[in-house]
């Protein structure tokens, strides 16, 4: 059981950006003016409804704090979501979340790629 989920960030005036993900990522450049992340969700032993309700509930979800602007923080709205194991009466699911990073060819990223910054 699979499925993709897309979320989108706005950083037009954006100088700074620290990525606070849980999931396993990749960073991509490309030539939009958004950060577009592209999270594909796996679900072993588990049923389409079972992976409906967990997207709903916002377990995958992404958010960006925008307090410290030009500087913002994209992170993991639930991050102890992998200590929460889901089971179910006939045993524990296994949940693998990959994410893609669209990042605006504006920017650059550091080797650990926790900290995207827009070029001179």
């Amino acid at each position: 059981m699979a499925r993709t989920i897309y979320q989108v960030f706005d950083v037009d005036s954006v100088k700074t950006v620290n990525l606070d993900i849980a999931d396993i990522y990749e960073i991509y450049s490309w030539a939009g003016s958004t950060i577009l992340i592209e999270t594909n969700v796996q679900l072993s032993h588990g049923s389409a409804e079972i992976l409906d309700y967990l997207i709903k509930e916002g377990r995958y979800d992404v958010a960006m704090d925008t307090i410290a602007m030009p500087e913002v923080k994209i992170y993991t709205k639930m991050p102890d979501r992998k200590k929460k194991r889901v089971k179910t009466p006939d045993g524990e699911i296994t949940e693998i979340p990959d994410a893609k990073i669209f990042v605006p060819d504006t920017f650059t990223w550091s080797d650990d790629k926790k900290v995207l910054r827009r070029k001179e």
